[in-house]
């Protein structure tokens, strides 16, 4: 079985054993494709509880992702423990 992508980024997600010497590869650009769409999206100065609606920030400390879907929001927390 070939490896399928994700719909949003185009990550890689391998099927068993399709990479098994060169996996680094992979997992390393599917990294840099993650940490460029990080990087586009815009930093709040300001802290606001929510996005509006349709909404995505970064915190401008860069500890927290905030995204608003209809009436809920999602947070990840992005600083190292």
């Amino acid at each position: 079985m070939p490896s399928t992508f994700t719909p949003n980024l185009n990550l890689e997600k391998p099927a068993h054993g399709e990479h098994a010497g060169d996996w680094d590869a992979v997992l390393n650009a599917n990294f840099d494709a993650i940490d460029a769409a990080i990087w586009r999206l815009p930093v709040r100065t300001d802290d606001p509880p929510s996005p509006a609606d349709g909404e995505q920030w970064v915190r401008s400390d860069l500890a927290q992702l905030r995204v608003r879907i209809g009436s809920a929001t999602y947070k990840a927390d992005l600083a190292a423990v």
